[in-house]
């Protein structure tokens, strides 16, 4: 089983209906200042606690400015495992300790006591089979996709949707996926995000036969 949920930091998902329609946890933080590309780590634990304690979830997160979300998820696996980052970019710039950035929260993962491995996947390794033994928490900026099919606010990589869609399939066809983040999104811009919602429906699909084993 598993759960999808959506952060809502600005409109970008409000016009995703369809999507909308797919995740019961809908957490609105569009009120919150002191957001956008950095945070500070004493807010940061204001959006965690509005964030259920659940797993094996599919957590959209938006765009590309607030990656470092994906650092809630992972502190809270209880469990050694592998981080499998799906990026145009490699966020792995030092922060200090008062602020983590949507460049340098891999850096903050990266001293994480259960993370034994970050594995990078940029648009050179999307065909590439990957296995591992430990479980793995899958993260995807959807900046890897070409911008012949969607138009991110960062450079892009040289991958198709379908190409991501494929990826992800040999993943969790060949590991144990104990929770998956998505951010990427486009800017208000009606035709992109309908193209963005899309993709969202598209890496849901390819999920949906998969039973989530949850963390120990």
């Amino acid at each position: 089983m598993y759960h999808v949920l959506i952060i809502l930091f600005d409109d970008t998902y409000i016009y995703q209906e369809k999507l909308r329609q797919r995740a019961p946890i809908q957490i609105d933080l569009r009120f919150m200042s002191g957001t956008k590309f950095m945070c500070a780590f004493d807010r940061l634990k204001i959006i965690e606690n509005k964030i259920p304690p659940i797993q094996s979830s599919i957590n959209f997160i938006g765009k590309g400015d607030y990656h470092y979300v994906s650092y809630i998820f992972l502190k809270r696996i209880n469990e050694p495992f592998v981080l499998l980052v799906i990026d145009n970019h490699i966020d792995m710039k030092y922060s200090d300790k008062n602020f983590i950035r949507c460049d340098s929260w891999l850096y903050n993962a990266g001293l994480l006591k259960n993370l034994r491995q970050i594995y990078y996947i940029n648009s050179q390794k999307i065909n590439k089979i990957f296995k591992t033994e430990l479980p793995i928490y899958l993260s995807i900026d959807k900046d890897i996709i070409d911008n012949r099919y969607l138009k991110t606010r960062w450079t892009q990589g040289t991958t198709s949707p379908q190409q991501l869609v494929d990826f992800i399939l040999n993943i969790i066809s060949f590991n144990r996926v104990i929770g998956i983040d998505i951010c990427g999104e486009p800017e208000l811009i009606i035709e992109e995000l309908k193209k963005s919602e899309e993709i969202n429906l598209s890496i849901i699909e390819c999920i949906k036969t998969l039973n989530f084993k949850q963390s120990a």
